[in-house]
Formats: structure tokens, sequence, C-alpha cells
């Protein structure tokens, strides 16, 4: 199904970004290397410009270097500006980025809360990206787990019951990773841990898992909106077809796949667009009371 939507129009600016990222998506996507110096620096530079939400450090036992330490990584928590919340959102950012990211992520994560979504935008693995090989590549999706664990805990902290991950570009193979781990795990009460998820420009770079898009969502039951511009990174358009057939294969009634008419991987011009098809899913998936 298409999103009808106008073509974005680029100042020279965003064009520059455009291809600047672009590229260091498309050289990251080779392999990956936790990189804690580049974090912190992000960190530093968001904590005390943030002008909706507030910045917070979840603590975690971070296990990307292969020693199991305690420590905490950053993020953003916006409460629901409504009488009452409908859920809290987690979300994703992709390559390179971080929780208040211009295109994608902070549209979301500032404009849900209106419409009752809380969200809890969270800082993912960075790398380094002279890291090519696919075993570094794997090795900074699974570290993801125990933030995504922690990010779930925090939520859950603040009485969200339902929960919703919304990611974009690598993140969303994280979120993937982490939704096919977890595919058997429930609440207390039986529900999944997480009710549905949004994945926004997911690429497949790998025959193997966890690098390998349509594998994942061979094992994924829970709603799932696969979102995709036409103007898309090569890798993102090539795999659509397989997604979708992976999802059938999975016998997941509950997703759905949109193509964005004239939306890049950024949705730059479109962000707008983005939330309200975001917000109507979540609305159209989440009809029935808590």
């Amino acid at each position: 199904m298409n999103i009808s939507a106008f073509n974005p129009k680029y100042s020279p600016k965003k064009s520059f970004f455009l291809l600047a990222a672009s590229l260091t998506f498309l050289i990251a996507m080779d392999g990956f290397a936790a990189n804690a110096a580049s974090e912190k620096r992000w960190a530093e530079q968001l904590r005390d410009n943030i002008v909706i939400g507030d910045p917070v450090d979840i603590p975690f036992t971070d296990t990307a270097a292969g020693n199991s330490s305690d420590t905490t990584f950053f993020a953003i928590y916006t409460p629901e500006e409504t009488a009452s919340a409908k859920g809290g959102v987690i979300l994703m950012h992709g390559t390179g980025a971080h929780p208040d990211w211009e295109d994608i992520i902070h549209p979301l994560r500032s404009e849900l809360p209106d419409k009752g979504w809380a969200t809890l935008s969270i800082q993912l693995p960075l790398a380094f990206p002279d890291k090519k090989d696919s075993d570094s590549q794997k090795k900074i999706i699974e570290s993801s787990v125990p933030r995504i664990d922690a990010a779930i805990k925090f939520m859950k902290s603040k009485s969200y019951n339902r929960l919703v991950i919304v990611s974009h570009s690598f993140g969303t193979l994280m979120a993937l990773n982490f939704l096919q781990l977890k595919a058997d795990e429930t609440n207390p009460d039986k529900t999944p841990i997480i009710n549905a998820a949004v994945i926004i420009g997911t690429p497949s770079s790998s025959d193997i898992m966890p690098l390998n898009s349509p594998l994942m969502i061979e094992q994924i039951k829970i709603p799932l909106l696969d979102l995709y511009g036409s103007n898309d990174l090569d890798s993102v358009i090539r795999s659509a077809k397989a997604r979708k057939t992976a999802a059938t294969k999975a016998g997941n009634k509950k997703y759905r796949q949109v193509e964005s008419i004239g939306a890049n991987h950024f949705y730059h011009g479109l962000s707008d667009e983005l939330v309200t098809y975001v917000y109507h899913w979540l609305n159209k998936t989440f009809s029935a009371p808590l």
C-alpha cells in the first residue's frame, strides 16, 4: 500500500546531509564495534539543550566489551501530555545517531506525547566505522539487547503496561533481533513484553542472523508496521518483498507494509506525515481498551 505524499524539496544543506548520512550508513553497515566515547559526546551535547522531555541515565549491565559491568546509557523521557496515557513508545535511532536525531526520531519523540503516547528515546551502541566485518555488526546488534531490556524496565516503572518499539534504519535490526529473541517471553498476565513495533527504513545486509531482517520477521507475531520510502536506500527497497513474504510465512496477520511515496531514508520534508501515520496505526492497532 502507498501513502500519498509530496516529493520533498531539498536545500543544499539537506542534500549534503543526506549524502553524508547515506555514506556513513553504508560504511557502517559493513561492520561495528562499540564506541563509548562517541556516546558520551552525544550525551554531553544533548543533556543541557533538551527543550521537550527530560534527560535520563538508565542503568544496565553492559556486556559489549565481553566483560559485564554495571553502567548507564543516555535516554530522553517525554511523558504523555494528555489526561491519560495510551501507552509508552521506546524509540531506537539509526547508525551514528542519537536520541534526539533531527530526522525521524525528534519528530516522533516530541509529538507522540501530545497524542497520548509517552516516549523514551534511547542511545543505542555506536560504532567505529573502520570495523567492516559481519561479526562486528552482529556483536553491536547483540549488545543492544540489555539496553532494550533496561528501557522496558524503566517504562514499566512509570506504569506503562502497553509498550511499542519504534525504530529506524540500523536500529530496526536491533529491534527485530530483540523481538525474535523475546518472541516467547510474556508478562505475568501472558501479554507480550512488547505489544507492537514499527520499523522504518529496514535494511538487510547479510544472509545470517541478526543481519537479515526477513529471517527475524519470520519469528515475530506481534503487530508490525513496516514503513519505507520509495526513494529509500537500495538495501531497504530490495529487501521489501522478502520482508513481506517473511511476515506471511510467520502467519502474522497484523503485519502491514507501507511504501511512502516520495520519501527518502530520512523522510525529509515528510516528518508530519510520518508522525500522523504512525499515530493512526497505533490507534487502530490498540482500539480496544487496556
